[in-house]
C-alpha cells in the first residue's frame, strides 16, 4: 500500500463541502470521496493530527481517499501507543477499502477507528453491505452523520470565513432514512469467514488462548430440507457493547423465523457456548418448539469448570444434538 502521490489538505472549500457532503440517500456521483480525519495519540503527551484527503483522480495514479489516509498514517503512527482515529467521510468505504481497513486494524491493534458517513455507498448491494459488516466485526464504530457532525466538519475542515453552517433542506429526514438502514445492515450475518480467521479460530487444540467466538450457521426448513439462510456471526467486543456470537444469532433469528414452519439449525462454532449462552439457548428452544439445533464445536470452552458443565447439560436436555467437531 504505497500510492506515489498523497495529497493531504488542511481544509476544503465550502462549495466542495456542500456538493459532496449534502446528505441525500442515493447520491448520483459514486466516484468522489472526501475524508476529513482526526488522529489523537496519548503517550502520555498528546499528539494530534487533522486534515483532509480526497480520491486521487485518474490523471494521477487512482487512489481512494481511505487508501491515501492508511498510507499516510503508517508514516506518523507510533506503534507502542494507542491512537484514536475519527473519520468524517462523504460516503462509506467501498468493498475493497473496507477490506484494507480491516487488514490495517488487524495489524495495528492499538488503533481504534470511528467513521461518520454522510452517505451509505451503494447500500443495497451485498458486497458493500458485507464490507460494512467486516469493519463492524473488526471493531470499527460506524455512524451516520447528523446535524452535529456536519456542523463540526464545517467548523474544522472547511474554509468557512467564519460563516455559520447552514443546513440543507431535508437533512434530518435523510438522516432518519439512513440510520435504520445502517442498523439493519449491521444486524445481518457475514457471508463467509476469511481463510486466515478460520485457521486461527477453528483449530481444535485442547487449549487455546484466542477466545474470539465465531459461529457459522445453516438454517433449513424440515419440510423442504432446503437451506434458506447461511452465514457467520462473531462475538462483539469493546469498544462496542460486548455480545457473544450465540446471542447475536438468536437476536437475528427471532426476526426471520416464522411460527408456522419447523426449522433445523446447524452451528459450526469455534468454542462451545459459555454457561450464560447455554442458558439462553435452552430458554430459546423451550420457547420455540418448532426449532431443532445441532452444534458442532471445535473446542470446549473451559471444559473443567463445573458451571460450564451445568450449562451444557441444561442445553442438551432441551434438545440440541451435540457433536465434537474434529477439524
Amino acid at each position: 500500500m504505497n500510492p506515489p502521490i498523497r495529497d493531504l489538505m488542511d481544509q476544503m472549500y465550502p462549495k466542495t463541502f456542500y456538493r459532496n457532503f449534502e446528505e441525500v440517500p442515493c447520491p448520483s456521483d459514486q466516484n468522489s470521496t472526501w475524508l476529513c480525519f482526526e488522529v489523537e495519540t496519548k503517550n502520555p503527551a498528546v499528539s494530534f493530527h487533522r486534515g483532509v484527503f480526497r480520491n486521487q483522480d485518474p490523471l494521477k495514479t487512482p487512489c481512494h481517499a481511505e487508501v491515501c489516509f492508511l498510507t499516510w498514517i503508517q508514516e506518523v503512527l507510533t506503534p507502542d501507543h494507542h491512537s484514536q482515529v475519527t473519520w468524517y467521510v462523504s460516503r462509506s468505504p467501498c468493498t475493497s477499502c473496507a477490506n484494507l481497513i480491516v487488514h490495517f486494524l488487524a495489524m495495528h491493534r492499538r488503533v481504534t477507528l470511528t467513521i461518520f458517513a454522510a452517505h451509505l455507498n451503494r447500500f443495497r448491494e451485498s458486497d458493500y453491505q458485507q464490507g460494512l459488516l467486516r469493519m463492524d466485526q473488526e471493531g470499527v464504530q460506524l455512524h451516520i452523520m447528523g446535524h452535529k457532525e456536519f456542523e463540526y466538519c464545517w467548523d474544522n475542515f472547511v474554509y468557512n470565513q467564519r460563516k455559520q453552517f447552514v443546513p440543507w433542506n431535508e437533512l434530518n429526514e435523510n438522516c432518519e432514512f439512513l440510520v435504520p438502514k445502517l442498523e439493519e445492515i449491521l444486524r445481518s450475518p457475514l457471508d463467509r469467514i476469511s481463510q486466515k480467521e478460520f485457521s486461527i479460530h477453528f483449530r481444535n487444540r485442547p487449549r487455546a488462548y484466542e477466545k474470539s467466538i465465531w459461529l457459522c450457521f445453516e438454517v433449513e426448513t424440515t419440510k423442504s430440507r432446503v437451506t434458506i439462510h447461511r452465514g457467520v456471526f462473531r462475538n462483539q467486543v469493546p469498544p462496542k457493547t460486548p455480545c457473544h456470537a450465540e446471542v447475536r444469532f438468536l437476536t437475528w433469528f427471532q426476526e426471520v423465523l416464522s411460527p408456522d414452519l419447523h426449522y433445523q439449525v446447524t452451528w459450526y462454532i469455534s468454542w462451545s457456548p459459555c454457561a450464560d449462552c447455554a442458558d439462553l439457548v435452552a430458554d430459546f428452544l423451550a420457547k420455540h418448539r418448532n426449532v431443532s439445533l445441532t452444534i458442532f464445536a471445535a473446542r470446549l470452552y473451559y471444559h473443567g469448570d463445573p458451571e460450564m458443565h451445568r450449562g451444557l447439560h441444561r442445553m442438551y436436555q432441551e434438545g440440541p444434538m451435540w457433536t465434537s467437531c474434529l477439524l
